[in-house]
């Protein structure tokens, strides 16, 4: 069996909470714009031959924030592309922070 000492279990919680919080933050913003509103699932996957890397989903999400005026900080942005990457498009290439 495998044990983790005090230290270690504290490494693990201060490196893992950030990681956990941020998804759901991301999906928290995508739902409280009511972003379902006007997609759906299938958009999305429809989507994957424009929106092929990560850069162009944070653009794709950028511009829907924009044209709808949900008053998203360019850190909010990124959550949700980060969200949306997670569920939808799994890029493996995904920077921690805003580019």
């Amino acid at each position: 069996m495998f044990y983790l000492n005090n230290k270690s279990s504290l490494c693990f919680i201060l490196f893992i909470t950030p990681l956990i919080l941020s998804s759901q933050e991301g999906e928290n913003l995508f739902n409280e714009a009511k972003c379902m509103a006007c997609h759906n699932s299938q958009d999305f996957k429809k989507r994957k031959e424009k929106v092929n890397n990560f850069k162009r989903l944070q653009k794709s999400v950028a511009s829907c924030a924009f044209g709808n005026n949900v008053g998203w900080f360019d850190e909010d942005m990124h959550e949700v592309s980060k969200y949306l990457n997670k569920r939808y498009y799994h890029f493996k290439k995904v920077p921690l922070q805003r580019d």
